[in-house]
């Protein structure tokens, strides 16, 4: 099932989930990390066939006050699903924060939605390996030790790799890839979209969807006129994942776009990666933010 309902009246989405820079599009091994709040556990692990197998768990020093992080300064750890946006290592970083720190893009589509605040969420070592006997002594981001951190690090692409929080993972988000109505979803916005079905594309969208400047109606006016200029339309995906978390669901997936003119020439050419955030509205899946980050070639 789909998790929870976003608020129909909020305010504009901020368009871009990940920071705009040139990566590389998904491929060869793809890895996630998980934490579970209720055992205090880290886990790296594979994404084959669309389930997760273990490479090797850590334990996690997590918030102060138990519960999903709301607004800042209230020393919880968020939940949900999230990309790090930046590395970083000493002088820069703090010795506080001990030998490198990785920062979560929290808060992100989803969160602003809900109205969550707050900053500076990351996963991150410490000089104070005392603090790691505890379960609950961080002002809302997730610890390790030093060595640790430097056993995680080759394991995490900065703007790639997700970090799921969950409250209480429990075996059904396992397997996210097995999910059949979210793989049903996705091939079905594929489809309107190649075929330029243009109200069948745009019953996909969340109501507060938002992007580059254009509320949901705006965007189908946008895609009604490419359609009309373009004869043929195709996305041609690729390494698609599927990432599922209690409050929203996340579908990665490389982009091969390929139109063609009306009177038969070469349309837009594009390769890179793209992101859809997923959340229920009205019992039904719809995605609230779609992010796309051109390939470098």
């Amino acid at each position: 099932m789909f998790p929870l309902q976003v608020n129909a009246r909020a305010a504009f989405l901020f368009f871009f989930f990940f920071a705009p820079s040139a990566v590389p599009a998904f491929g060869g091994d793809k890895t996630a990390i998980l934490v579970d709040k209720k055992t205090n556990t880290l886990r790296v692990v594979k994404y084959v066939n669309g389930a997760y197998e273990p490479v090797k768990s850590f334990h996690a020093t997590l918030g102060k006050v138990t519960g999903d992080k709301v607004s800042e300064g209230d020393l919880k750890t968020p939940e949900g699903i999230y990309t790090f946006k930046s590395r970083l290592t000493p002088p820069t970083l703090k010795p506080k924060f001990g030998k490198m720190a990785f920062y979560l893009n929290f808060p992100n589509d989803f969160d602003r939605i809900a109205g969550y605040t707050g900053s500076d969420i990351m996963l991150h070592a410490t000089n104070e390996p005392e603090r790691l006997k505890q379960n609950y002594d961080s002002e809302g981001c997730i610890v390790v030790n030093n060595e640790e951190i430097t056993e995680i690090q080759p394991w995490v692409r900065v703007g790639l790799t997700p970090i799921l929080v969950f409250d209480e993972l429990k075996d059904e988000f396992l397997k996210p890839g097995q999910s059949v109505e979210l793989k049903a979803f996705f091939d079905s916005w594929i489809q309107a979209w190649e075929t330029k079905d243009v109200d069948s594309y745009i019953s996909h969208y969340h109501s507060d969807f938002s992007a580059q400047g254009m509320n949901k109606d705006q965007w189908k006016s946008f895609k009604g006129n490419l359609n009309a200029r373009y004869k043929t339309i195709a996305i041609g995906p690729e390494d698609v994942q599927y990432y599922r978390h209690p409050k929203y669901s996340m579908i990665t997936f490389t982009q091969n776009y390929r139109s063609t003119l009306k009177n038969g020439g070469v349309g837009h050419r594009s390769r890179g990666t793209k992101i859809l955030t997923i959340a229920e509205e009205a019992a039904k899946p719809r995605i609230i933010s779609e992010a796309y980050t051109t390939l470098m070639w």
